[in-house]
């Protein structure tokens, strides 16, 4: 009599969230159950997270303590990306959930978006573009500034941070920048690359371009105020290329609106997916958080995302595990 064939083991199952790079998403379907629904609400991913193993997500989505403690079969969460703000990891400590990230790959796709979202705003390109597209001829109001011999102020001089510094002093800027722990040690290892640093009130006052590239803790949430702005230098631009919550919209707006600051671009907002009154403003250049967005990143990300899962599923610790 013939003996039943072994069956074999139940595939994990993987929730997917937000976008990764198609062939890295093919790859996870060849290992794993796999179900995308992108950006659903807090209710619709207590549904979905039931019976999951895992979940990949970027920054779209938000796990609080609720949603993770209901989800009682997940074992990993794989953020395909740097910050891991949107993740409550205590709760996920709590609950014996691994959570991992993906840092620094993407680093130099948004110091690069950066300085692009600087040329976008000081040289008015996206305006331009806009009026060209509704028959505008207005040449004589675009008139921009130059960033040589400018002073790039740079806040948050982690590894985006220091890329940007080296793209800005690569167009001839002067570089100022604030870390969040300075020591003697650093501000020669920083005057060794040709980055002075100072306070963070002292980048506000002496940048013709302020960028932020922090990440957004409790010491960085509402960094930049009414008051903060209002030290910055008349005609000065902003960048913001971190999270939305490090820059007060409310303030920002009222500055731009009176033109104490000349223009802004910004990446990342407070509340995404939602209106923004900065959209009223021509002196202010949006994009939809797309700093990581570049093919080489996603590519890379989503190679070390299958690395991550396949251990992190498996019982081990994923190489850049936070909790």
């Amino acid at each position: 009599m013939n003996s039943a064939p072994p069956s074999s083991p139940a595939r994990h199952k993987v929730l997917v969230v937000d976008p990764i790079a198609p062939q890295a998403l093919e790859e996870l379907r060849t290992a794993y159950d796999v179900i995308v629904r992108m950006q659903p609400s807090t209710t619709e991913l207590v549904d979905l997270l039931r019976g999951m193993d895992a979940i990949v997500l970027r920054s779209g989505v938000k796990l609080p303590a609720d949603v993770i403690g209901a989800a009682t079969q997940l074992k990993v969460i794989a953020r395909a990306g740097n910050g891991t703000d949107n993740i409550d990891l205590a709760a996920a400590e709590r609950a014996g959930v691994q959570v991992f990230n993906i840092p620094s790959v993407s680093s130099g796709a948004v110091a690069e978006l950066a300085l692009g979202l600087t040329y976008a705003v000081t040289r008015h390109i996206a305006l331009a573009d806009r009026q060209i597209r509704g028959n505008l001829w207005k040449k004589s109001e675009l008139a921009g500034i130059e960033l040589a011999g400018k002073t790039m102020g740079i806040v948050g001089l982690g590894d985006i941070g220091s890329r940007l510094a080296a793209l800005a002093r690569g167009v001839g800027m002067r570089v100022v920048g604030s870390v969040s722990r300075p020591t003697p040690e650093r501000e020669a290892e920083f005057a060794r690359t040709g980055i002075t640093l100072m306070a963070t009130g002292g980048v506000l006052r002496e940048a013709d371009v302020v960028a932020f590239t922090c990440p957004l803790n409790d010491h960085t949430r509402n960094l930049v105020t009414a008051a903060e702005l209002a030290t910055m230098k008349p005609g000065a631009y902003l960048v913001n290329v971190s999270r939305g919550g490090v820059v007060d919209e409310t303030d920002l707006y009222n500055a731009l609106a009176r033109r104490h600051i000349a223009g802004a671009a910004i990446d990342v907002l407070a509340v995404e997916r939602e209106p923004t009154r900065l959209a009223e403003l021509d002196n202010v250049v949006l994009t939809p958080h797309i700093g990581a967005m570049s093919v080489d990143s996603q590519n890379h990300i989503g190679a070390m995302l299958l690395d991550g899962l396949a251990l992190g599923l498996s019982g081990q610790d994923a190489p850049t595990r936070v909790v």
